[in-house]
């Protein structure tokens, strides 16, 4: 830590005792110690084999009837399964049940496509699935290319089957929490294909544990959760639910309308936002005539990148003029799948300072170092984000070479994660974001490669070459744009709309490109690389930024 000297103002988190428990045991317990409601499902919804409304008892009981079905249908601990559900109970109680077997969870985006899920499940040498019925027809297609041998189709009717089937007694194998892994999110990356990260047991129980201090957390509280579940961000609060004892509110997808809705109906204490949803949430409360009752609403987080500051004084406004809440606070967190996912948020007590990303959380040692030189800098100097702490995974899926590079080591020989990041540590001991070493795209909160892209349209018969950056924009964060080299004979014959729509039918709809310019050459580097900052800083001129 700094000489104290450098702070005119110091704040921090208390340090914590973190159970060396696996997920499992993380629902026995809550199981044994709250009695109430764990978890509702809300409109809008999918067609779902769970109950709409669980306690926390019920939760641990059909999670363990499901576990014990799947151990009969030889799921083994350390087993890659990859889930492919959206938003429901489905998704909580199939996750916790092969948490309860040792399996190793592989979260899937359930909008993917067919190129992109065959990635997913053969990268993470996945063996079983477990899908929704929506989903299952992407799947079909690709079957063949993949090592799956067990498919669970849920929606359906698959899920309840393996709840009805699940009798005896189950055999929970034994766990060392901070070796064995419980997850693996892929992430996107920048210089090639989603890497998978490897969280452990420690690693999720510990991050729940750090926030559910943070935001002062507890079993009186509910948590209204939109945001999707296959991202740790989302699926991070279910964890500190069962931490805690709180109840957790599900919408099968994010809208404006019935999340307001949903926050009166249910009475929610806490929810966090993209800054788009925040903001399509703000645009619904001020063109609808209808006012709602959030009086026990206490805080509304965002996430995933900075918030403009008229978004907040927005949505407190409309808060006070329309939902009977002239409390609302708001407060920033900042994280990463590497960091499963939660590392900074601001305390409660400093809402003045809710335009930065906050303070570290309970037991994170954060510094600033030189990108080039790896030198430590000091305050209020900007450089790459390194952090350290019980939340912090342990490496990438088979990835040596990333595994070489990620780490940064201080003069005690401390290890840090390197996160890509730039940004500064104030005064205060506040962090502020600024941006991103790495290039990867923020499209509504999902994290789009820009590689991946680029490497979709150089299969275009007409694409020479391409290039794809972020480019800013004021209702998503950013929009993937493309840079094309077009061969000399598709010239003037080809349209830039006809890209687009090329790409759109061939990856997720959140991934699409949304601008395509035709450029006679690219930036690069005299060995071939190609420079999509210089691309970006072109781009930023012409926006103004």
């Amino acid at each position: 830590m700094r000489s104290p000297k450098n702070y005119t103002y110091k704040i921090g988190y208390p340090s914590l005792i973190y159970p060396e428990i696996s997920l499992g045991d993380l629902l026995e317990r809550g199981a044994i110690r709250y009695n109430k409601t764990a978890i509702i499902y809300a409109d809008p919804k999918f067609p779902s084999d769970a109950p709409e409304r669980m306690t926390f008892k019920e939760l641990n009981e059909i999670t363990t009837k499901i576990a014990i079905s799947l151990q009969h249908l030889g799921v083994k601990k350390g087993e890659k399964v990859g889930v492919c559900i959206p938003n429901s109970p489905d998704y909580v109680i199939s996750v916790y049940s092969l948490w309860k077997i040792g399996a190793v969870v592989v979260p899937i985006n359930p909008m993917y496509k067919e190129v992109e899920l065959e990635y997913i499940l053969n990268d993470s040498e996945a063996t079983t699935l477990i899908i929704h019925s929506m989903v299952y027809p992407v799947f079909e297609k690709i079957r063949d290319n993949t090592k799956v041998e067990r498919i669970i189709i849920t929606g359906k009717g698959g899920l309840r089957e393996l709840i009805e089937r699940g009798k005896g007694t189950l055999k929970m194998p034994e766990i060392n929490s901070k070796e064995d892994l419980a997850a693996l999110p892929y992430t996107g990356g920048t210089t090639g294909l989603p890497k998978g990260v490897m969280l452990t047991h420690f690693n999720l129980v510990s991050n729940a544990l750090q926030l559910a201090v943070a935001f002062g957390l507890s079993h009186m509280d509910t948590h209204v959760g939109s945001m999707p579940m296959f991202h740790m961000a989302e699926f991070g609060f279910f964890n500190i639910v069962l931490a805690v004892g709180a109840t957790y509110v599900v919408m099968g997808r994010f809208d404006p309308k019935l999340m307001a809705e949903n926050i009166e109906m249910y009475e929610a204490t806490v929810t966090w936002l993209v800054p788009p949803a925040l903001n399509q949430l703000v645009n619904y409360l001020e063109s609808s005539e209808k006012t709602y009752d959030w009086k026990f609403l206490r805080v509304i987080a965002t996430g995933a990148w900075p918030v403009a500051p008229v978004l907040i004084d927005k949505i407190k406004k409309l808060a006070a003029e329309k939902c009977n809440n002239q409390r609302l606070q708001h407060n920033q967190v900042w994280g990463m799948t590497e960091a499963s996912p939660m590392v900074t948020t601001n305390p409660l007590l400093r809402l003045d300072k809710s335009h930065t990303q906050g303070i570290p959380l309970s037991d994170i040692e954060l510094k600033v170092i030189d990108t080039e030189t790896g030198k430590e800098l000091n305050l209020n100097e900007s450089g790459e984000i390194v952090i350290r702490g019980p939340n912090v995974f342990k490496g990438y899926w088979k990835r040596e070479k990333e595994n070489e590079e990620c780490w940064w080591y201080d003069k005690n020989g401390k290890k840090f994660f390197r996160t890509g990041d730039i940004g500064y540590i104030d005064d205060e001991g506040f962090l502020h974001f600024q941006d991103r070493v790495k290039e990867v795209i923020k499209y509504k909160g999902y994290t789009i490669a820009p590689f991946e892209l680029e490497s979709l349209l150089i299969k275009h018969e007409a694409v020479m070459d391409a290039a794809v950056i972020g480019k800013p924009d004021p209702e998503t964060g950013e929009i993937p744009k493309a840079f094309v080299i077009l061969k000399p004979e598709y010239r003037g014959k080809i349209s830039k709309e006809e890209i687009i729509e090329w790409v759109k039918n061939r990856i997720s709809g959140y991934k699409r490109i949304r601008e395509v310019e035709f450029v006679e050459e690219l930036p690069r580097t005299p060995a071939g690389k190609l420079l999509r900052r210089v691309l970006r800083e072109m781009e930023m001129k012409r926006c103004g930024a």
